[in-house]
């Protein structure tokens, strides 16, 4: 989820009310997908949204919308609310995938992309999601002993695809396996071929493409109401016209951290709101991180609630005055992890190193995405779906 302007805020994507489900949908089952955001004003404002078939990079796929769609796409969002008793105005968009209008027809990817009919040129937000029609079973597992180190800084996934039922003619040239770490792209492990093949599975192991910089549990903080500081707030007030909420100073982390986190996700939350949606107040947060000056990169604040990529509303200032990094930020009531990551000048993949360590024993979540590709075929299935979690998994 990515918005690409700061007047659509609080992208949410949730599969069947489970707000740690990952977003894959079954093919041909009951599952929905709930979509959200807020536009910051209480003027309507007509958005439609655009739903395009990708392959397994989420480029577009070589398809018709008519092959994957049962329906019509750019359909307005017909549901919408203003907020109520709020220092800040907003209104709150919604729809889900699928609905009486339109029905998915293929398993892939699917890019989702919000249009303001004002300005159809440029989407507003972005949202990315699958659908799988499984035809194999995973196996698999995540370990600290690595093919790098043994329980020092990294972790190491394998898996096995089992098809014993599904043919796949040419394995090394139609599969595609995909790994992500806590819903991350920038690292995101494609073109890992099997170490063994054998007539019905598929074994990817001692791969060191699939050993994951280890990170360190998330950071957190929770504010459900404006006027109270919350866990790790150190202050609040109000300035006109916005709440203001400072955290607690952060240092980069020499340990592993014992703190429990939720994998980088956040919750909206309102102490007093029954209507949390609409009821939630929005406050800018004020991050500081004390750590020297680096040259060479730029700090990010990461996590789900910045879609978990790099842009001017989440990156870390130098506040050479005072020897820190700040950000502030517009966010709405309630949970959020976060973590410091480190991005190199021209470089694609953030470290979380510098300010968070790498542990092998964090607790990361993985999911692994098996796509296929017949021959001769236009579009990437995706026919299998795993998800691990390191502590889980080993123990």
């Amino acid at each position: 989820m990515q918005s690409h302007t700061s007047r659509v805020r609080s992208l949410q994507m949730v599969l069947n009310d489970d707000a740690q489900a990952p977003p894959v949908m079954r093919l041909g089952g009951d599952d929905v997908l709930y979509f959200s955001f807020d536009e910051m004003s209480h003027e309507y404002r007509r958005f439609t949204y655009r739903i395009t078939h990708c392959n397994y990079l989420w480029e577009p796929s070589d398809i018709f919308e008519i092959d994957y769609l049962d329906g019509f796409n750019d359909m307005p969002v017909e549901e919408w609310e203003n907020s109520e008793n709020t220092t800040v105005l907003y209104t709150n968009y919604s729809f889900t995938i699928p609905n009486e209008n339109i029905r998915l027809k293929l398993s892939g990817n699917y890019k989702v992309e919000i249009i303001d009919d004002e300005d159809d040129e440029q989407p507003v937000a972005e949202y990315r999601f699958s659908v799988v029609e499984p035809r194999v079973a995973l196996s698999a597992a995540v370990s600290g002993n690595t093919d790098i180190d043994l329980n020092r800084t990294h972790q190491q996934v394998s898996f096995t695809v089992h098809h014993p039922k599904y043919n796949i003619s040419n394995p090394a040239g139609e599969v595609y396996a995909v790994v992500h770490q806590n819903r991350r792209f920038d690292n995101v492990v494609t073109g890992v071929k099997p170490a063994r093949i054998t007539g019905n599975s598929l074994q990817y192991v001692y791969n060191e493409k699939l050993i994951f910089d280890g990170g360190n549990e998330y950071r957190r903080f929770e504010i459900t109401d404006p006027d109270i500081p919350g866990m790790n707030i150190t202050r609040v007030g109000y300035s006109e016209p916005y709440y203001h909420a400072e955290l607690y100073t952060d240092a980069p982390q020499k340990f592993h951290s014992t703190q429990r986190d939720e994998n980088g996700r956040y919750f909206v939350n309102t102490l007093e709101g029954y209507g949390t949606d609409i009821e939630a107040d929005y406050l800018f947060v004020h991050f500081t991180l004390d750590a020297p000056r680096r040259d060479g990169g730029s700090y990010y604040l990461l996590g789900d609630f910045c879609g978990n990529t790099f842009g001017s509303d989440n990156k870390m200032i130098y506040d050479a005055a005072n020897g820190v990094y700040r950000m502030s930020t517009l966010l709405k009531l309630g949970l959020y992890n976060y973590s410091y990551a480190w991005l190199p000048d021209g470089g694609g993949s953030a470290t979380l190193e510098p300010a968070e360590g790498d542990f092998y024993d964090t607790d990361n979540e993985y999911l692994i995405l098996i796509y296929h590709r017949e021959f001769a075929a236009r579009y990437d299935k995706l026919i299998g779906v795993g998800r691990l979690n390191y502590k889980l998994d080993n123990n």
